[in-house]
């Protein structure tokens, strides 16, 4: 029983290690274990230092969302042949920046798919991003959708947007619109925003996402700051730079709302006014004095319940012991090998001897 115990707390180690270091290649050989996808020829690897040659103009974005390494190998199942891309991330955020990045819902054909945490295709290629993992395929339909679901299900760890892009207002908006942009080459021309003045040389670290009101189709800029100061800082430019848009802007704490693309202050109102920060400040209270009779309280209480958990285990290993010895007989306890006896021999009769003189 305790064997028993030792190996399962110890496989449960062992697991749980396993998850916290999940590596690309652990990935994938755990998909060719556990499905009936083989690779069909050897991986391409690629890391932040020569990214440039796999995806050139957009190095510069993936190494600052943070690049661990990207795989490309061609795999072959019972539905086909994909090509697959995985790239990892340092974390969640990165990855889900990563996928926004790609994903243009205004794509013709685009489609969403039913894997990872979000996914799209669009013709013969697909994407999702799960946990700190970006997969795209290539191929056929039936070839992408069984490699893609061999992959997700082999992918363990949790998916948690970023803070920024977890304060977009729900309220209104077009579903795959989201973005999360942490560098100046991602931001959109259409948002008609100087990208050098969002504060991306301060850390901000930027969400966007189309709303739909009325008809009309707006977008929403948010901008996180590392500090309150900053976001202030931030207002104050754009309140001397457009005095006038005062009703298409909100600063909550360090969160800073930008509504373009929108000239009725009405339908910006409704957007904004979904946008909330909010801060918890716990006040360091006093200790308040405690008194002898507490303390002699609280000191006897664990003496009572040190006595109790040690009469508890002393009953329940007797009571332990008294079952295995009823149950298997000389088997666990008191096996006769075991046995050590030191006989007295009191039953013998005493041989009298006399010292002579």
């Amino acid at each position: 029983m305790t064997k028993k115990w030792f190996w399962s707390l110890l496989w449960v180690a062992i697991l749980a290690a396993a998850l916290q270091g999940q590596s690309r290649e652990s990935v994938l050989k755990a998909v060719q274990q556990t499905s009936k996808w083989s690779p069909a020829d050897k991986p391409v690897q690629y890391d932040g230092k020569n990214i440039e040659s796999l995806d050139a103009k957009r190095a510069a974005a993936i190494n600052r969302y943070g690049l661990t390494g990207v795989t490309i190998q061609n795999w072959t199942g019972a539905e086909g042949t994909a090509r697959l891309t995985l790239y990892e991330m340092l974390d969640p955020s990165a990855a889900y920046g990563l996928f926004t990045l790609d994903r243009n819902i205004d794509q013709p054909g685009f489609a969403p798919m039913p894997v990872g945490t979000e996914a799209f295709r669009i013709g013969n290629r697909a994407e999702f991003w799960q946990s700190n993992y970006v997969v795209k395929l290539e191929g056929s339909g039936p070839a992408v959708d069984g490699l893609a679901k061999a992959v997700s299900e082999n992918i363990f760890g949790h998916s948690q947007k970023p803070p920024v892009s977890m304060h977009l207002p729900p309220a209104n908006l077009i579903q795959g619109s989201d973005k999360y942009i942490v560098d100046a080459s991602g931001v959109a021309r259409e948002l008609d925003v100087d990208p050098q003045a969002l504060g991306f040389d301060d850390s901000v670290e930027m969400a966007t996402a189309s709303y739909r009101v009325g008809g009309k189709t707006l977008h929403l800029v948010l901008l996180m700051f590392p500090t309150q100061q900053l976001a202030r800082k931030y207002e104050d430019i754009w309140m001397a730079k457009s005095p006038g848009e005062a009703g298409f802007r909100k600063r909550v704490s360090a969160l800073f709302a930008l509504v373009r693309d929108s000239h009725d202050a009405s339908i910006a109102k409704s957007i904004l006014d979904g946008v909330n920060y909010e801060t918890q400040v716990i006040e360091a209270q006093r200790r308040p004095d405690i008194s002898l009779r507490t303390v002699i309280l609280t000191i006897f209480t664990f003496i009572g319940v040190a006595l109790l958990f040690t009469v508890v285990v002393g009953i329940s290993y007797g009571g332990l012991r008294v079952f295995v010895k009823a149950r298997y007989p000389d088997r666990v306890f008191d096996r006769p090998e075991d046995m050590e006896i030191i006989q007295l021999k009191l039953v013998q009769g005493v041989t009298n001897k006399h010292l002579s003189e």
